[in-house]
């Protein structure tokens, strides 16, 4: 759609000649959709710690300081996972925009900072997947 509407200027013999581009403009759409897919999944991934409180069985014995409850930490990780996943989902309409501009003007340049983020987000979830795991048996005896 984006590609026709830009290139209807051109003649016939021209626009045959912009089929590589048809790919690469077709690649930059499958990017951002699998950009917006892992934000979705991060966003679930919050909704999930949030509203079902994946730390709740944290809080015996863990927490022994009246600091925070795991309530609140699990609510407040929840909410910084949707919001993350928000981030990259605007920060992926932006690099899709951009790229699209770039690919037209033929001085497209890889950007790094969704790259970051997405890196940033996955040793987040990493670290709180490994320190759930870790502490699991601890967690299971202090359930019993």
């Amino acid at each position: 759609m984006i590609f026709s509407s830009r290139h209807r200027h051109l003649t016939k013999e021209a626009a045959q000649s912009h089929v590589g581009d048809r790919r690469t403009h077709l690649a930059n759409e499958r990017t951002f959709l699998a950009w917006i897919r892992t934000a979705i999944s991060i966003m679930a991934f919050g909704f999930v710690v949030e509203k079902f409180s994946l730390f709740l069985v944290l809080d015996k014995g863990i927490n022994k300081g009246p600091r925070f409850s795991a309530l609140e930490i699990s609510n407040l990780l929840g909410v910084i996972f949707i919001i993350l996943g928000v981030i990259m989902g605007f920060l992926a309409m932006i690099r899709f925009v951009r790229v699209e501009k770039e690919i037209e003007t033929n001085t497209f340049r890889p950007p790094v900072v969704l790259d970051l983020l997405c890196g940033l987000i996955f040793v987040l979830l990493s670290s709180f997947i490994c320190y759930y795991v870790i502490n699991w048996h601890n967690i299971l005896l202090l359930i019993k």
